[in-house]
């Protein structure tokens, strides 16, 4: 009887693992231009580079898969300083975060660029699992 337990338990693990496991994808507007970035799951082990980048800042997307460390949706936007990168905003959204407005589970963010004061907004939405 406690097997049956054991294995009825990782398999609920294994089906939330695949019902968040879900493709990303944050609009970004910055500059006047709007980047769509489509970030899929990916492993904690796997290395990420900034998906966008400029002279002055840099946005970084993580979508982590359950149950490693770090598992949701990280986003973070640092300023660039003579070709050193410093943090300006950091929002972690846990796996599966439920979606409250029209702007997705990230809701709209916005960041000001310190040096030339320029605004970078985002949102992040679940994009349905590809097959």
């Amino acid at each position: 009887m406690k097997r049956v337990f054991v294995w009825l338990g990782l398999i609920g693990a294994l089906a939330c693992a695949g019902a968040s496991a879900q493709p990303v994808a944050c609009h970004v507007a910055y500059a006047g231009a709007v980047r769509t970035v489509v970030v899929a799951p990916s492993a904690h082990a796997e290395p990420t580079d900034p998906q966008l980048t400029s002279s002055s800042i840099a946005v970084e997307i993580v979508n982590r898969l359950p149950p490693a460390p770090g598992a949701g949706v990280t986003v973070r936007t640092l300023s660039v300083r003579e070709g050193q990168p410093q943090l300006l905003h950091q929002a972690s959204y846990l796996p599966g975060a439920p979606v409250t407005g029209p702007h997705g589970f990230t809701g709209l963010q916005v960041v000001r660029e310190p040096v030339r004061g320029n605004e970078l907004t985002y949102w992040c939405e679940h994009l349905p699992p590809r097959q």
